[in-house]
């Protein structure tokens, strides 16, 4: 901004404001904060026949310790160990405490160093770095794919993110690596991650980068009785936009309006151009029924005005798939249901929001007793998201089994159709796991072990693969089905007999090469070709013979690569135990589009160099997810 004589005034005023308003931070204290978790909307089924919601984890308003949630637990895969690796509730305020490095007595680590996961923890290691420059990690970080809806990907970005690692020495101009960390939790919607992070910060490496971005938790998770007291001490020393816009929040907050009116003028006199914040603040003072039309790009404090004056969020307001954003959409009142429950699949789906928020959103919906009557015929012809609400109720509600199959094959087709596969998986895991398995099922028996193995639920998917191997005995299309379940079940895990069934994978390529589904990620030589790089990447030997099946055709196939200096450096990287920079290059080389949407050929590198780096789980993590997507 222009050094003007209002510019020049302001420090003094907002000094003189600051002290006038600390009486008020104690009173705002008083209120406690308010829970951001949404309003719990009970469905109007019995109480025996609707799951019990749990706590949710990533809530870091929530009172207590994690709890446990009432879905399945994740699949165990070859090599992955239990513990709160990838458990978001491992980090998050009221559980375990972060680990930090006593930089006291190691006065010569960096506070860049600190973190809430130590290797035992599901973090890759105090070495970590080793081996990597300084300006690799500035590089690279902030190009992070925070929104891919990849959970995988996402569980590695997370524990690179806290691990708690020796980070590489730095120059006189440096970048914060702990603010980069935090600007990229924050961008995945981890609300208990960043508030874990900003905690295990040293007091010598506080920032105004930290400081922001503990005040945009704050707003974003709806405390502002400690966002305002940190606010009210920050604006004597930095009279920023940023830090004005929030005192003025707080002066309406507690009652100080002509003071927040005050600010106001200065704010537009040096040129401010943010209607709604305006708007907002009118309408908090009562000078004017202030509504928003549009919010496309809403930041963290908009949303705790919004709700703090009780007003309606815009449509437009999930226009982009900020995870963050998504997430306090789906978790505010302020939004109608169906805008609730839109922002909540998407937020679900990126791994923002905990599936059990999704749940409780879809039974809360009040449908007509002709639309719970007829759910297929709806579903088949409306795609949007109360349509999936009135099916997920019809399957929450549904007591004869032939029909809750019916119901819960349509919904897993539909959500095939509309890439929406493993989100619909994990909706309705705990309605799959309380169905028992019959032989009068068996027809169900391949989609509930897909639906089972995309969901992370290994015991489930056993029961329905035992049901499916009875029937295999004397039916020849049971035995076609289990067959084409074996790389799906070899990729996971179920069951781990030491290698390969190739007599199964040649029946597998067969029935690929005679498939007539079309459609990009169905191509039978796609997907084949997508299949026998994982398996390869993962140890697994195919033979020749099937890699000769797939020579006809065109011989080149225009395929999105890497640049060519990450494509080299993730080899070098994985094969010379630089961990943290081969998990960094592998997420760029996926990027957004993540294991769904690779090539066979990039694919198959990314597993192989992170299982070279010591991460089998994770390779296999990323492999099956590719494999589910394309309908192997």
């Amino acid at each position: 901004m222009n050094d003007s004589p209002v510019r020049r005034r302001l420090p003094a005023v907002a000094l003189a404001l600051a002290v006038a308003s600390m009486a008020a931070a104690p009173a705002l204290a008083q209120q406690g904060p308010r829970s951001l978790a949404p309003t719990t909307l009970a469905p109007p089924v019995a109480p025996d026949q609707a799951p019990a919601p749990a706590p949710d984890r990533n809530d870091p308003q929530r009172p207590g310790a994690a709890a446990a949630d009432d879905a399945p637990p994740p699949l165990r895969l070859p090599g992955q160990s239990p513990g709160p690796a990838s458990d978001p509730a491992a980090a998050q305020p009221g559980g375990p405490s972060p680990v930090r490095i006593e930089v006291d007595q190691l006065g010569r680590i960096s506070p860049d160093s600190v973190g809430t996961l130590t290797a035992g923890q599901g973090g890759f290691g105090i070495d970590m770095w080793a081996g990597t420059g300084r300006k690799v990690i500035e590089t690279l970080l902030p190009r992070l794919p925070v929104r891919t809806t990849s959970r995988a990907m996402r569980d590695l970005m997370r524990r690179l993110l806290l691990s708690t690692a020796t980070a590489p020495p730095g120059g006189e101009n440096a970048k914060s690596l702990v603010a980069m960390r935090l600007d990229a939790l924050a961008a995945l919607g981890d609300v208990a991650g960043t508030d874990a992070l900003i905690k295990a910060a040293p007091s010598r490496g506080i920032t105004e980068e930290l400081l922001r971005a503990e005040a945009d938790l704050l707003f974003a998770t709806n405390d502002n009785a400690r966002a305002c007291p940190l606010v009210a001490g920050q604006i004597k020393d930095d009279v920023s936009t940023y830090w004005q816009k929030a005192f003025i929040f707080c002066q309406s907050l507690a009652g100080e309006h002509d003071r927040a009116s005050l600010g106001v003028s200065l704010l537009r006199e040096e040129g401010e151009d943010d209607p709604v914040f305006f708007g907002l603040i009118d309408r908090l003072s009562g000078v004017e029924k202030f509504e928003i039309e549009s919010l496309s790009s809403p930041a963290p404090l908009h949303f705790a005005m919004v709700r703090a004056s009780r007003a309606r969020l815009p449509v437009d307001v999930i226009s982009s798939d900020n995870p963050s954003v998504l997430r306090t959409v789906a978790t505010s009142p302020n939004a109608r249901p169906e805008l609730r429950i839109d922002a909540a699949e998407r937020a679900e789906n990126i791994g923002a929001l905990r599936t059990d928020v999704l749940r409780q959103l879809y039974a809360g919906v009040t449908f007509s007793e002709d639309a719970l009557d007829n759910p297929l015929t709806r579903a088949r012809g409306d795609r949007s998201p109360l349509s999936r609400a009135l099916l997920y109720r019809k399957a929450l509600v549904e007591s004869v089994p032939t029909a809750l199959a019916e119901v819960l094959n349509r919904a897993f087709g539909l959500a095939r159709e509309g890439g929406r596969f493993m989100a619909a998986a994990r909706t309705y895991s705990g309605i799959l796991g309380n169905l028992s398995p019959t032989r009068d099922l068996a027809w169900f028996a391949p989609g509930a072990v897909r639906a089972a193995i995309a969901a992370g639920d290994a015991d489930t998917a056993g029961r329905w693969l035992a049901v499916l191997r009875s029937g295999a005995v004397l039916n020849e299309e049971a035995a076609l089905e289990r067959d084409r379940l074996m790389p799906l079940l070899r990729l996971a895990g179920l069951p781990d007999e030491g290698g390969i069934d190739e007599q199964a994978l040649r029946r597998w390529a067969e029935d690929a090469a005679s498939a007539a589904d079309g459609g990009s990620r169905g191509q039978p030589a796609r997907r084949a070709s997508l299949l026998f790089n994982i398996l390869e990447a993962l140890g697994d030997e195919v033979p020749p013979e099937l890699w000769a099946g797939l020579l006809a055709g065109p011989p080149r196939a225009p395929v999105l690569m890497p640049r060519a200096a990450i494509w080299r450096t993730l080899g070098d990287a994985a094969e010379n135990g630089r961990t943290g920079e081969t998990v960094l290059l592998a997420l760029l080389t996926l990027g957004e589009a993540g294991p769904a949407e690779a090539d066979p050929i990039v694919l198959g590198r990314v597993v192989s160099s992170l299982r070279r780096a010591g991460l089998e789980a994770d390779a296999r993590a990323i492999a099956l997810e590719a494999a589910v997507a394309a309908g192997i």
